[in-house]
């Protein structure tokens, strides 16, 4: 049985403690780009939204631990002619995942489905950073312009997955977001699972869309028709 943990209800008490514990996940975390670490919130919703992330792999036998930090990366003349300003920037999102055997496939090695779960999760994520969506931290102060909650939501459109190598379990991963272009509602976006030594265990690009709402509201239930 799982010891949940009140506030962000993971099963592992001080998520941020338990990876600065590790080496290489310390060295990301202190780089000088990180610009906010946030600890996911796993809560289960009445709604059953998110309840895959939520609960299904919020445990010691699935995902033990789930920090998410931002980097700011230096704008290019590549990027900012691929859509990004300076009040929106194409900031990289990175997951550090503490994963058990309970996302296995075969043997030993995670699922080929779990990737594609974790990469719109992870993807989707730094969509919401870059469009201002990404949910504020209680320390969040300087950056509030960059991330701030509004009204709109972003939907995948497609979601494209490479497998580089298979991913061994039990292990800790990073799992890094980032849009590249930006056209108008359409964002793109590259994705990437990562092992210790920041070589790809698998890599990933999609695009979403961004819409009210509202809109958004509108669009699902006449999908249900």
């Amino acid at each position: 049985m799982n010891n949940i943990v009140p506030g962000h209800n993971q099963p592992i008490e001080d998520p941020v403690a338990h990876f600065k514990a590790i080496p290489w996940c310390a060295k990301l975390l202190t780089d000088r780009s990180v610009i906010d670490i946030q600890i996911p919130d796993r809560t289960p919703l009445a709604s059953s939204e998110s309840a895959l992330v939520r609960q299904t792999l919020n445990t010691m036998e699935t995902v033990r631990a789930c920090i998410v930090f931002l980097r700011y990366i230096k704008p290019t003349k590549e990027s900012l002619a691929a859509g990004e300003t300076k009040e929106k920037p194409f900031l990289e999102l990175v997951t550090l995942l503490d994963l058990g055997k309970g996302v296995n496939g075969f043997a030993g090695t995670a699922h080929g489905g779990f990737f594609g779960v974790v990469l719109d999760e992870v993807m989707g994520s730094a969509v919401k950073a870059q469009s201002g969506v990404f949910p504020p931290s209680p320390q969040q102060d300087v950056h509030s312009d960059v991330i701030d909650e509004t009204d709109h939501v972003g939907y995948t459109v497609y979601l494209n997955v490479k497998f580089k190598k298979p991913l061994y379990t039990p292990q800790v991963v990073a799992v890094r977001g980032r849009v590249h272009k930006r056209e108008g509602k359409k964002i793109f976006v590259k994705g990437r699972f990562e092992d210790k030594d920041g070589e790809a265990i698998s890599e990933a690009d999609g695009m979403w869309v961004m819409t009210d709402k509202e809109s958004a509201s509108t669009d699902i239930k006449v999908s249900k028709l």
